[in-house]
């Protein structure tokens, strides 16, 4: 009984080590490169932030928040944005509704995967952001 205890929570240990191995490799600058396979107009970034706070440019407006939950797991329900007119709509609100709905983030190399109920956000890792 003794030795199934202890390899049980070996097995739960090696799970927390990839899980914080891939929440370590999240935090960095981001530039969209799609939602749902669809390109947006205009350019948007983010910085995500070691405790999982998100801030950049959306298609139109600047928007930040805190992440709810500890990384990877997020819940940026309650993020802030700017009001600007925009003259172009660039796909602002599927932006802002993908970005409240995203629920898990995974790193691959330079991508950052968000996923959530019904969608996906896939960024770009970039060198780093210009002051916003």
């Amino acid at each position: 009984m003794k030795q199934l205890l202890i390899a049980a929570s070996l097995v739960a240990l090696s799970a927390c080590s990839v899980l914080s191995e891939n929440s370590n490799a999240i935090p960095g600058s981001y530039r969209l490169v799609d939602i749902d396979g669809e390109t947006l107009t205009g350019t948007a970034t983010a910085r995500i932030e070691i405790n999982g706070a998100i801030s950049g440019q959306g298609p139109c407006n600047m928007f930040s928040g805190a992440n709810r939950a500890a990384l990877p797991t997020l819940d940026y329900a309650a993020l802030a944005t700017t009001r600007r007119a925009c003259i172009i709509e660039g796909g602002e609100g599927r932006f802002l509704t993908a970005l409240a709905a995203v629920r898990e983030a995974s790193t691959t190399g330079d991508r950052l995967v968000m996923r959530g109920p019904g969608v996906t956000m896939t960024w770009q890792r970039v060198s780093d952001l210009p002051a916003q």
